[in-house]
């Protein structure tokens, strides 16, 4: 479960653990997914829920799953939304200030992007993904292209500061893992640019 702490930070190892499977590994799978089947990484992206333990991958066709997911063990849900949606936004759009690839439809992840009363923990953490994302797009997108818990990660993690604190709603604290940062912004990213491209968002950054 995604935290609410004592402090807006980012805090802990890079490199997670979901469930004896490395973070690299997830997001190595999460990759390979897009690649070998987009259609079928987008169906499970939209179906898995927003947070949770063990990701279900039983809509995944066989192939994919062998080639791709073959040898991990249980992997978390935040973790696996994370890896394809950066996959994805990388695929798709090809970063920021880009053109969508028209070859394929883009792909709603209905995320939560707008304050509503007695909101849970999980939504506030993903809408204060999508006012990092939209305030400091260009290092959301550096995290992003960095490697799975690499000092660049750190480093983009760490310029990143001052947004964490302007985007925190008042009254709210966040404690977050670098892992969980990436998963939040590399699904919110790919987020703004469908919202962009389909005229449901003015601008994506400043």
């Amino acid at each position: 479960m995604l935290a609410i702490g004592a402090a807006t930070l980012v805090a802990g190892t890079a490199l997670a653990d979901s469930g004896g499977t490395s973070l690299r590994d997830v997001y190595d799978a999460g990759r390979c997914m897009v690649d070998r089947d987009r259609a079928a990484a987008v169906t499970l992206l939209q179906t898995l829920p927003l947070d949770g333990d063990a990701a279900d991958l039983s809509s995944l066709p066989g192939a994919v799953a062998e080639r791709c997911a073959r040898g991990l063990e249980s992997i978390a849900v935040l973790h696996l939304r994370g890896a394809i949606a950066q996959a994805l936004f990388f695929r798709d759009f090809d970063g920021f200030g880009t053109e969508p690839r028209r070859s394929v439809p883009m792909a709603n992840l209905d995320l939560p992007v707008q304050a509503s009363p007695g909101g849970t923990p999980t939504a506030d953490l993903y809408r204060w993904g999508d006012c990092l994302v939209r305030n400091d797009a260009l290092r959301a997108e550096r995290l992003l292209a960095a490697p799975v818990g690499s000092r660049n990660e750190a480093a983009a993690i760490e310029r990143m500061r001052d947004y964490m604190a302007a985007c925190t709603p008042r009254g709210a604290e966040f404690a977050v893992q670098p892992s969980e940062l990436r998963s939040v912004l590399a699904q919110q990213a790919y987020h703004n640019m469908y919202r962009y491209w389909t005229d449901q968002l003015s601008s994506v950054g400043h």
